[in-house]
Protein backbone atom coordinates (compact mmCIF):
# COMPACT_ATOMS: atom_id res chain seq x y z
CA UNK A 1 0.00 0.00 0.00
CA UNK A 2 1.50 3.32 -1.03
CA UNK A 3 1.81 5.70 1.90
CA UNK A 4 0.62 2.68 3.86
CA UNK A 5 0.09 4.54 7.10
CA UNK A 6 -3.29 5.52 8.40
CA UNK A 7 -3.84 8.30 10.92
CA UNK A 8 -6.00 8.75 13.93
CA UNK A 9 -6.68 12.43 13.35
CA UNK A 10 -8.69 14.00 10.56
CA UNK A 11 -11.33 16.29 11.99
CA UNK A 12 -10.12 16.82 15.54
CA UNK A 13 -8.36 19.98 14.40
CA UNK A 14 -11.57 21.66 13.36
CA UNK A 15 -13.50 20.42 16.34
CA UNK A 16 -10.95 21.87 18.77
CA UNK A 17 -10.68 25.24 17.07
CA UNK A 18 -14.41 25.66 16.67
CA UNK A 19 -14.91 24.68 20.29
CA UNK A 20 -12.53 27.43 21.35
CA UNK A 21 -14.57 30.18 19.74
CA UNK A 22 -18.20 29.10 20.06
CA UNK A 23 -20.06 27.01 22.66
CA UNK A 24 -22.37 25.56 20.00
CA UNK A 25 -19.58 23.24 18.93
CA UNK A 26 -19.21 21.52 22.29
CA UNK A 27 -21.21 18.52 21.11
CA UNK A 28 -18.56 17.91 18.43
CA UNK A 29 -16.06 16.88 21.10
CA UNK A 30 -18.01 13.64 21.32
CA UNK A 31 -16.63 12.74 17.89
CA UNK A 32 -13.15 12.40 19.41
CA UNK A 33 -14.15 9.05 20.86
CA UNK A 34 -14.62 7.76 17.30
CA UNK A 35 -11.22 8.58 15.89
CA UNK A 36 -11.34 9.09 12.16
CA UNK A 37 -8.59 7.48 10.13
CA UNK A 38 -7.36 7.84 6.59
CA UNK A 39 -4.19 7.69 4.57
CA UNK A 40 -2.19 10.85 5.16
CA UNK A 41 -3.14 12.29 1.79
CA UNK A 42 -6.82 11.48 2.22
CA UNK A 43 -6.84 12.85 5.77
CA UNK A 44 -5.61 16.22 4.56
CA UNK A 45 -8.25 16.25 1.84
CA UNK A 46 -10.99 15.48 4.37
CA UNK A 47 -9.75 18.13 6.80
CA UNK A 48 -9.70 20.69 4.00
CA UNK A 49 -13.23 19.89 2.89
CA UNK A 50 -14.67 19.58 6.39
CA UNK A 51 -13.17 22.88 7.59
CA UNK A 52 -13.47 24.87 4.36
CA UNK A 53 -16.36 27.07 5.57
CA UNK A 54 -14.68 27.67 8.90
CA UNK A 55 -11.46 28.86 7.25
CA UNK A 56 -13.32 31.20 4.90
CA UNK A 57 -15.75 32.44 7.53
CA UNK A 58 -13.10 33.06 10.15
CA UNK A 59 -10.94 34.97 7.66
CA UNK A 60 -13.94 37.08 6.61
CA UNK A 61 -14.82 37.75 10.24
CA UNK A 62 -11.41 39.02 11.33
CA UNK A 63 -11.19 41.22 8.23
CA UNK A 64 -14.09 43.27 9.63
CA UNK A 65 -14.16 45.66 12.58
CA UNK A 66 -11.23 47.82 11.54
CA UNK A 67 -13.27 51.02 11.42
CA UNK A 68 -16.60 52.51 12.42
CA UNK A 69 -16.35 55.81 10.50
CA UNK A 70 -14.94 56.97 7.18
CA UNK A 71 -13.23 59.87 8.95
CA UNK A 72 -9.83 59.23 10.59
CA UNK A 73 -9.28 60.42 14.15
CA UNK A 74 -8.09 63.98 14.66
CA UNK A 75 -4.51 64.40 15.86
CA UNK A 76 -4.02 62.37 19.05
CA UNK A 77 -7.64 61.26 19.07
CA UNK A 78 -8.07 57.58 19.79
CA UNK A 79 -10.55 54.77 20.34
CA UNK A 80 -10.61 51.37 22.00
CA UNK A 81 -13.16 49.07 20.40
CA UNK A 82 -14.19 45.48 21.05
CA UNK A 83 -16.08 43.82 18.20
CA UNK A 84 -17.23 40.45 16.97
CA UNK A 85 -17.72 39.51 13.34
CA UNK A 86 -20.26 36.85 12.47
CA UNK A 87 -19.78 35.41 8.99
CA UNK A 88 -22.70 33.69 7.27
CA UNK A 89 -21.79 30.32 5.71
CA UNK A 90 -23.39 29.84 2.26
CA UNK A 91 -25.64 26.82 1.92
CA UNK A 92 -23.40 25.37 -0.78
CA UNK A 93 -20.53 25.13 1.75
CA UNK A 94 -22.45 23.23 4.42
CA UNK A 95 -21.95 19.83 2.78
CA UNK A 96 -19.74 18.02 0.27
CA UNK A 97 -19.64 14.80 -1.76
CA UNK A 98 -16.94 12.39 -0.54
CA UNK A 99 -16.81 10.71 -3.96
CA UNK A 100 -15.89 13.95 -5.73
CA UNK A 101 -12.91 15.22 -3.70
CA UNK A 102 -10.15 12.91 -4.97
CA UNK A 103 -9.80 10.37 -2.15
CA UNK A 104 -7.22 7.69 -2.99
CA UNK A 105 -7.31 5.06 -0.24
CA UNK A 106 -10.73 5.60 1.27
CA UNK A 107 -13.92 4.41 -0.35
CA UNK A 108 -17.59 4.84 0.44
CA UNK A 109 -18.61 1.85 2.55
CA UNK A 110 -22.26 2.71 3.17
CA UNK A 111 -24.66 5.60 3.54
CA UNK A 112 -25.04 8.71 1.38
CA UNK A 113 -22.05 10.21 -0.41
CA UNK A 114 -23.13 13.71 0.69
CA UNK A 115 -21.81 14.55 4.16
CA UNK A 116 -21.68 17.65 6.35
CA UNK A 117 -18.97 20.25 6.84
CA UNK A 118 -18.34 21.63 10.31
CA UNK A 119 -21.03 24.28 9.75
CA UNK A 120 -23.52 21.81 8.34
CA UNK A 121 -26.40 19.94 9.94
CA UNK A 122 -25.93 18.59 13.47
CA UNK A 123 -28.10 15.53 12.87
CA UNK A 124 -26.54 12.53 14.59
CA UNK A 125 -24.13 10.62 12.29
CA UNK A 126 -25.68 7.35 13.48
CA UNK A 127 -28.78 8.17 11.47
CA UNK A 128 -27.80 6.97 8.00
CA UNK A 129 -24.21 8.14 8.39
CA UNK A 130 -21.69 8.39 5.58
CA UNK A 131 -19.23 5.57 6.32
CA UNK A 132 -15.76 5.48 4.76
CA UNK A 133 -13.44 2.46 4.85
CA UNK A 134 -9.92 1.47 3.80
CA UNK A 135 -9.02 -2.01 2.53
CA UNK A 136 -5.76 -3.79 1.80
CA UNK A 137 -5.06 -7.07 0.02
CA UNK A 138 -3.10 -9.31 2.42
CA UNK A 139 -2.15 -12.88 1.47
CA UNK A 140 -4.61 -12.67 -1.41
CA UNK A 141 -7.47 -11.63 0.82
CA UNK A 142 -9.12 -8.21 0.94
CA UNK A 143 -8.82 -7.10 4.57
CA UNK A 144 -10.52 -4.06 6.03
CA UNK A 145 -7.99 -1.86 7.83
CA UNK A 146 -10.58 0.38 9.43
CA UNK A 147 -13.80 2.26 8.85
CA UNK A 148 -15.38 5.33 10.38
CA UNK A 149 -18.50 7.44 10.19
CA UNK A 150 -18.15 10.99 9.00
CA UNK A 151 -19.07 13.43 11.79
CA UNK A 152 -22.05 15.71 11.65
CA UNK A 153 -21.72 19.48 11.60
CA UNK A 154 -22.40 21.84 14.47
CA UNK A 155 -25.79 22.99 13.18
CA UNK A 156 -24.41 26.53 13.47
CA UNK A 157 -24.29 28.21 10.07
CA UNK A 158 -22.13 31.11 11.23
CA UNK A 159 -18.48 31.67 12.15
CA UNK A 160 -17.66 34.16 14.95
CA UNK A 161 -14.42 36.15 15.14
CA UNK A 162 -13.75 38.43 18.16
CA UNK A 163 -11.33 41.37 17.95
CA UNK A 164 -9.91 44.19 20.09
CA UNK A 165 -8.67 47.31 18.27
CA UNK A 166 -6.97 50.55 19.28
CA UNK A 167 -6.90 53.49 16.85
CA UNK A 168 -4.74 56.64 17.17
CA UNK A 169 -4.92 59.80 15.07
CA UNK A 170 -1.65 61.30 13.83
CA UNK A 171 -0.84 64.04 11.32
CA UNK A 172 -2.20 64.66 7.82
CA UNK A 173 -5.57 63.04 8.51
CA UNK A 174 -3.92 59.68 9.18
CA UNK A 175 -4.92 57.10 11.76
CA UNK A 176 -2.96 54.03 12.74
CA UNK A 177 -4.70 50.98 14.22
CA UNK A 178 -3.43 48.07 16.28
CA UNK A 179 -4.97 44.77 17.28
CA UNK A 180 -3.28 42.90 20.06
CA UNK A 181 -4.21 40.10 22.43
CA UNK A 182 -1.17 38.65 24.24
CA UNK A 183 -0.93 34.90 24.39
CA UNK A 184 -3.52 33.70 26.86
CA UNK A 185 -4.22 30.19 28.04
CA UNK A 186 -7.77 28.85 28.05
CA UNK A 187 -7.78 26.13 30.68
CA UNK A 188 -8.10 22.62 29.26
CA UNK A 189 -8.27 23.92 25.67
CA UNK A 190 -5.10 25.74 24.65
CA UNK A 191 -3.63 29.16 23.89
CA UNK A 192 -4.87 32.12 21.85
CA UNK A 193 -2.89 35.07 20.47
CA UNK A 194 -3.83 37.88 18.07
CA UNK A 195 -1.80 40.68 16.50
CA UNK A 196 -2.62 43.12 13.72
CA UNK A 197 -1.97 46.56 12.37
CA UNK A 198 -3.75 48.89 9.98
CA UNK A 199 -4.03 52.47 8.78
CA UNK A 200 -6.71 54.86 7.53
CA UNK A 201 -5.94 58.00 5.55
CA UNK A 202 -8.30 60.80 4.56
CA UNK A 203 -7.93 61.83 0.92
CA UNK A 204 -10.22 64.88 0.81
CA UNK A 205 -7.07 66.99 1.32
CA UNK A 206 -5.60 65.67 -1.93
CA UNK A 207 -8.69 66.24 -4.09
CA UNK A 208 -9.39 69.55 -5.85
CA UNK A 209 -12.08 71.16 -3.71
CA UNK A 210 -12.03 68.09 -1.50
CA UNK A 211 -12.24 70.06 1.74
CA UNK A 212 -15.53 71.54 0.55
CA UNK A 213 -17.14 68.15 0.01
CA UNK A 214 -19.97 67.31 2.44
CA UNK A 215 -18.57 63.79 3.00
CA UNK A 216 -15.33 62.22 4.18
CA UNK A 217 -13.40 60.04 1.73
CA UNK A 218 -10.64 57.75 2.94
CA UNK A 219 -8.72 54.58 2.23
CA UNK A 220 -8.05 51.89 4.82
CA UNK A 221 -5.97 48.71 5.04
CA UNK A 222 -5.50 46.16 7.81
CA UNK A 223 -3.60 42.93 8.45
CA UNK A 224 -4.42 40.44 11.23
CA UNK A 225 -2.62 37.32 12.44
CA UNK A 226 -4.32 34.93 14.85
CA UNK A 227 -2.77 31.82 16.36
CA UNK A 228 -4.51 29.06 18.30
CA UNK A 229 -2.67 26.09 19.83
CA UNK A 230 -4.39 23.24 21.64
CA UNK A 231 -2.96 20.09 23.20
CA UNK A 232 -4.76 16.76 23.00
CA UNK A 233 -3.96 13.09 23.32
CA UNK A 234 -4.73 10.12 21.07
CA UNK A 235 -3.29 6.76 22.15
CA UNK A 236 -2.91 3.33 20.60
CA UNK A 237 -6.03 2.15 22.42
CA UNK A 238 -8.10 4.77 20.58
CA UNK A 239 -7.30 3.36 17.14
CA UNK A 240 -7.57 -0.39 17.69
CA UNK A 241 -10.99 -1.54 16.54
CA UNK A 242 -10.11 -5.23 16.04
CA UNK A 243 -7.86 -6.20 18.99
CA UNK A 244 -7.94 -9.92 18.14
CA UNK A 245 -6.27 -9.23 14.79
CA UNK A 246 -4.01 -6.30 15.67
CA UNK A 247 -0.42 -6.48 16.90
CA UNK A 248 0.41 -3.59 19.23
CA UNK A 249 4.13 -3.04 19.95
CA UNK A 250 3.26 0.18 21.82
CA UNK A 251 1.11 -1.41 24.52
CA UNK A 252 1.91 0.26 27.84
CA UNK A 253 4.23 2.86 26.26
CA UNK A 254 2.09 5.89 27.09
CA UNK A 255 4.88 8.45 26.63
CA UNK A 256 5.02 7.64 22.90
CA UNK A 257 2.01 9.87 22.37
CA UNK A 258 3.23 12.89 24.32
CA UNK A 259 3.54 16.23 22.50
CA UNK A 260 0.41 16.00 20.36
CA UNK A 261 -1.18 19.35 19.56
CA UNK A 262 -3.00 21.28 16.87
CA UNK A 263 -1.56 24.58 15.65
CA UNK A 264 -3.88 26.85 13.68
CA UNK A 265 -2.57 30.08 12.19
CA UNK A 266 -4.69 32.60 10.29
CA UNK A 267 -3.47 35.57 8.23
CA UNK A 268 -6.03 38.05 6.89
CA UNK A 269 -5.63 41.26 4.85
CA UNK A 270 -8.25 43.79 3.82
CA UNK A 271 -8.29 47.06 1.85
CA UNK A 272 -11.26 49.40 1.45
CA UNK A 273 -12.14 52.77 -0.03
CA UNK A 274 -14.64 54.52 2.25
CA UNK A 275 -17.05 57.44 2.04
CA UNK A 276 -19.18 58.68 4.91
CA UNK A 277 -20.41 61.49 7.11
CA UNK A 278 -19.62 62.10 10.78
CA UNK A 279 -22.09 64.07 12.87
CA UNK A 280 -21.94 64.82 16.61
CA UNK A 281 -23.94 61.72 17.58
CA UNK A 282 -24.05 59.40 14.59
CA UNK A 283 -21.65 58.51 11.80
CA UNK A 284 -22.55 56.54 8.70
CA UNK A 285 -20.25 55.16 6.01
CA UNK A 286 -19.99 52.75 3.10
CA UNK A 287 -17.32 51.45 0.80
CA UNK A 288 -15.89 48.78 -1.44
CA UNK A 289 -12.68 46.82 -1.28
CA UNK A 290 -10.68 43.62 -1.52
CA UNK A 291 -9.67 41.01 1.05
CA UNK A 292 -7.75 37.76 1.39
CA UNK A 293 -7.21 35.21 4.16
CA UNK A 294 -5.32 31.97 4.71
CA UNK A 295 -5.70 29.47 7.56
CA UNK A 296 -3.01 26.83 8.10
CA UNK A 297 -3.59 23.76 10.26
CA UNK A 298 -0.77 21.54 11.50
CA UNK A 299 -0.59 18.72 14.04
CA UNK A 300 2.95 18.33 15.43
CA UNK A 301 3.65 15.24 17.46
CA UNK A 302 3.58 11.45 17.15
CA UNK A 303 0.27 9.71 16.49
CA UNK A 304 -0.87 6.07 16.42
CA UNK A 305 -1.92 4.55 13.12
CA UNK A 306 -3.15 1.18 11.80
CA UNK A 307 -1.22 -0.42 8.90
CA UNK A 308 -0.95 -3.90 7.36
CA UNK A 309 1.34 -6.12 9.42
CA UNK A 310 4.38 -7.12 7.26
CA UNK A 311 5.08 -10.11 9.53
CA UNK A 312 1.66 -11.57 8.77
CA UNK A 313 2.68 -12.31 5.18
CA UNK A 314 6.11 -13.78 6.03
CA UNK A 315 5.57 -15.55 9.36
CA UNK A 316 2.98 -18.36 9.38
CA UNK A 317 2.88 -18.18 13.18
CA UNK A 318 1.81 -14.53 13.16
CA UNK A 319 -1.97 -14.34 13.29
CA UNK A 320 -2.34 -10.55 13.31
CA UNK A 321 -2.91 -9.01 9.86
CA UNK A 322 -2.95 -5.47 11.34
CA UNK A 323 -0.26 -3.51 13.17
CA UNK A 324 -0.17 -0.36 15.31
CA UNK A 325 2.44 2.03 13.90
CA UNK A 326 3.31 5.74 14.29
CA UNK A 327 3.19 8.79 12.06
CA UNK A 328 4.59 12.30 12.54
CA UNK A 329 2.55 15.49 11.94
CA UNK A 330 -0.23 13.84 9.95
CA UNK A 331 -2.11 17.05 9.15
CA UNK A 332 -0.62 19.99 7.24
CA UNK A 333 -3.19 21.91 5.19
CA UNK A 334 -3.94 25.47 4.11
CA UNK A 335 -7.45 26.86 3.67
CA UNK A 336 -7.79 29.83 1.35
CA UNK A 337 -10.52 32.31 2.23
CA UNK A 338 -13.63 32.44 0.07
CA UNK A 339 -13.80 36.24 -0.14
CA UNK A 340 -12.12 38.63 -2.57
CA UNK A 341 -14.27 41.65 -3.50
CA UNK A 342 -16.56 43.14 -0.87
CA UNK A 343 -18.94 46.03 -0.27
CA UNK A 344 -19.67 47.33 3.21
CA UNK A 345 -21.85 49.78 5.12
CA UNK A 346 -22.02 50.71 8.77
CA UNK A 347 -22.69 53.25 11.48
CA UNK A 348 -21.43 54.43 14.84
CA UNK A 349 -23.61 55.90 17.59
CA UNK A 350 -21.52 58.07 19.95
CA UNK A 351 -22.78 59.01 23.41
CA UNK A 352 -20.17 61.26 25.03
CA UNK A 353 -17.02 59.08 24.99
CA UNK A 354 -18.88 55.77 24.75
CA UNK A 355 -19.88 54.35 21.37
CA UNK A 356 -21.63 51.38 19.83
CA UNK A 357 -21.17 50.41 16.22
CA UNK A 358 -22.26 47.90 13.62
CA UNK A 359 -21.46 47.13 10.00
CA UNK A 360 -22.40 44.67 7.29
CA UNK A 361 -19.96 43.37 4.68
CA UNK A 362 -21.45 41.87 1.52
CA UNK A 363 -19.33 39.18 -0.12
CA UNK A 364 -19.27 35.41 -0.69
CA UNK A 365 -19.13 35.08 3.09
CA UNK A 366 -21.18 38.09 4.17
CA UNK A 367 -20.41 39.27 7.68
CA UNK A 368 -22.23 41.20 10.38
CA UNK A 369 -19.92 43.03 12.78
CA UNK A 370 -20.99 44.71 16.03
CA UNK A 371 -19.09 46.24 18.90
CA UNK A 372 -18.67 48.91 21.53
CA UNK A 373 -15.89 51.00 23.02
CA UNK A 374 -14.60 54.43 23.93
CA UNK A 375 -13.73 57.27 21.54
CA UNK A 376 -11.93 60.59 22.06
CA UNK A 377 -11.66 63.18 19.29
Amino acid sequence: MKNGKSITLSFLTGILLFFLVTPTASAQIDNVSRILQASQGDANILVREYLKPFGSGFGAGINTGWTNTAQPHKKFGFDITITTGLAVVPGSDKSFDVTQIGLQQLELESGPSITQTINGSDESPSNNATTLAAYETINGQRVKLFQFDMPSGTGFGYVPAPKIKVGLGLFKDTEIMVRYVPEISIEDYGTFKQTGFGAKHGINQWLPGGKLLPVDISIMAGFTNLNVTSDFRITDQDVITDPNNTENPYAGQSTTWDGQKVEINTDAFTFSALVGKTLPIISVYGGVGLETSTMSIKTPGTYPTIVPNPAFETDPQNEDPLLVDTIEQPIDVELEGGNSFHALAGFRLKLSVFHISASYTLSNYSTLNAGFGFTFR
